[in-house]
């Protein structure tokens, strides 16, 4: 059977969008929705033994009637290493196209996606190039039509196909009918590159009607289906059978949506509220192409899976001038089937095994939600913001050898005060609560059973003056892990993790030129052993990390340059009886500077790197550079 991660890689670059600003599946490639940008972006990052490039240009302009667009995406990681691996992943595509007529336009388009990766992966190696040319058709002042005709070439895992490639594309936009308000948009795409064949077919239609001022109803339905076929190894009885080095499986998934939305905005006169109830049913078909009886057994079958969801949302919205708030009620079910597709002449019994093995995968999950969030104006200096959020997961396996059921149950409140002092200065006090409990219904499973609690207090304040500003926090946090039967599973010990944060940023302003900035935070950490009955720890292990990071600041309109220092520490202590001892030590030192150019508010470069002298206990010392530049142009 193919693995996993290579049957993802490949879906996810073949894919891929020809334009940057177009990468989902479901978006138009030839008609235009909104005005693209010209851009030139180029990002280079150094850091550790990882190097990365991403590279986008896009490029569009209109001669009298001629217009030309361009679209490249550039993306490589090199990791240095015993193994040193290398990925790179590069999508271009260009069209122009020349307007006869205000209704009609004829144009070409070619495109070139590659795949490399230097790891000894089931799909290391892919390449896709395709020629078309296409029309676009404007019937009516609000609709566009774009078919188009071609032809690809297409390489993988050393497999070379080619044929015709075709399809169109279509947009309505908000046409109105009576009282109704439609937008639609759709694609069809078609690959036939014997032995293979992909298809994508997208439908998106929403009518919106807006029946007074104040309410309206909007319905949407999507329909969405695309077919992959990749190669894979053949095992070798298969590929002596049908003399074939690599086997072709098809995944095609397909999903459907229909959505209501009602929203009221003067509800009662004193709220707004919003309704939205949700369907969606989704099947994913997997098929193998070549399948041998010589090697009956449960993996030869193809699967199916079949989903079926419902969502309920629904909110309401309160404001005034002392109090604004919202409260959410959320329900959603979730039916998930998986189902073995039969093979006529293998025996019964593996039929039997492999279905037994697929209705293990079998869920149905049940989610209900509700929260409240809101802020009080207690004075004109004293504010209050509170907020709950409460859920409850039920998730039951039909399979009686599953024993993953379980109920889960998630509570979250949080209180802040803000008091105003001045106009320069505001303190703020926060609190915040979190309790999950997870318990599993069978007894197989039971050991997992645990409750968690958190406990967590923020205080601080903001200072901005003419001349210094300062954003100052103290953070004390407690997490409580208990296991329900920790006396019978020794593997399962409850523990606990408190920890306590300082942070600190701060500028200050010596002139219109030059500024002092330092960011910085220590964190104290401390794990240990926890007894909840006696409500009493035993420690383990304790962290001690340090960051700062202080640098001066020399502007000149919105350019700048900043020198400073990037100084870490982490040292690690474990514990014998009271007792800290260290057990690890991290100590970076490095000299750092950024630089900012602004060229006509249009070219923008930023380089920032730094330094490091790393000294790590019990290893010899070190030296690191790392660096980080970006180039974006708006032109």
């Amino acid at each position: 059977m193919i693995k996993t991660a290579a049957t993802s890689l490949i879906i996810l670059f073949f894919l891929a969008s020809s334009a940057y600003s177009q990468n989902q599946l479901d978006s138009l490639e030839l008609i235009q929705t909104s005005v693209p940008l010209n851009l030139l972006s180029s990002k280079f990052d150094k850091q550790l033994n990882t190097f990365y490039l991403h590279s986008i240009l896009q490029y569009n302009n209109r001669f009298d009637n001629l217009n030309f667009n361009l679209n490249e995406n550039y993306n490589s990681t090199y990791i240095r290493s015993s193994d040193a691996s290398t990925r790179d992943v590069h999508v271009f595509s260009t069209s122009g196209s020349y307007a006869i007529n205000s209704f009609y336009n004829i144009g070409v388009s070619a495109e070139n996606n590659i795949y490399s990766d230097s790891r000894q992966i089931e799909i290391n190696q892919a390449s896709l190039s395709s020629v078309t040319l296409f029309s676009k058709l404007n019937p009516l002042e609000k609709l566009s039509i774009a078919p188009y005709f071609g032809y690809e070439f297409n390489k993988q895992v050393g497999e070379s196909d080619k044929g015709l490639v075709y399809g169109g594309e279509g947009y309505l936009d908000n046409y109105s009918v009576s009282d109704f308000n439609i937008l639609s948009e759709f694609k069809l795409k078609n690959e036939d590159i014997s032995p293979r064949k992909n298809s994508l077919s997208y439908l998106n239609l929403n009518v919106a009607n807006k029946i007074e001022n104040d309410f309206s109803n909007t319905i949407n339905f999507q329909y969405y289906q695309n077919r992959k076929d990749f190669y894979f190894q053949a095992d070798s009885v298969t590929a002596k059978q049908f003399n074939i080095i690599n086997n072709i499986q098809s995944r095609i998934e397909t999903n459907n949506i229909l959505q209501d939305n009602l929203l009221y905005n003067k509800f009662l006169n004193i709220f707004s509220l919003n309704l939205t109830g949700r369907v969606s049913w989704r099947t994913i078909d997997r098929n193998t192409r070549y399948r041998t009886l010589l090697l009956a057994s449960p993996s030869i079958f193809d699967t199916k899976i079949n989903e079926m969801r419902i969502e309920l949302e629904s909110s309401a919205n309160y404001h005034s001038n002392d109090f604004s708030g919202a409260f959410s009620l959320n329900y959603s079910e979730r039916d998930e089937k998986h189902l073995t597709k039969p093979f006529p002449g293998v025996s019964q019994n593996y039929f039997d095994e492999r279905s037994d093995q697929e209705s293990m995968k079998n869920n149905i999950a049940k989610r209900i939600s509700a929260s409240i969030i809101g802020k009080w104006n207690l004075s004109s200096s004293d504010e209050l913001y509170f907020s709950l959020y409460q859920n409850k997961l039920r998730y039951d396996t039909p399979s009686l050898d599953n024993y993953d059921d379980r109920d889960e149950l998630l509570s979250i409140v949080r209180l802040k005060y803000v008091k105003h002092l001045n106009s320069f200065f505001d303190v703020f006090a926060n609190v915040e609560g979190t309790f999950n409990h997870i318990v599993y219904i069978y007894a197989e499973e039971s050991s997992n059973n645990n409750i968690n609690r958190i406990l967590k207090f923020t205080s601080g304040g903001y200072y901005l003056g003419k001349n210094f500003s300062s954003l100052n926090s103290f953070d004390v946090s407690a997490n409580y892990t208990v296991y329900d039967f920790e006396d019978l599973t020794p593997n399962y010990r409850s523990y606990s993790f408190r920890q306590f944060t300082a942070t600190d940023s701060s500028r200050i302003v010596f002139n219109s030129r030059l500024d002092f900035v330092h960011y910085g935070y220590v964190k104290l950490s401390e794990q240990g052993d926890l007894k909840w009955a006696s409500f009493s720890t035993h420690p383990t292990r304790y962290l001690e990390e340090i960051y700062s990071e202080p640098k001066f600041v020399l502007k000149y309109g919105l350019n700048y340059i900043s020198l400073g220092m990037r100084i870490y520490s982490l040292q690690t202590y474990n514990y014998q009886g009271i007792v800290k001892i260290i057990d690890s030590k991290y100590v970076s030192i490095a000299p750092l500077t950024e630089v900012a150019l602004f060229v006509y508010n249009s070219l923008r470069v930023n380089i920032l790197g730094w330094y490091e002298f790393i000294d790590i206990s019990n290893q010899t010392y070190k030296q690191q550079a790392n660096l980080s530049m970006n180039v974006n142009w708006n032109f």
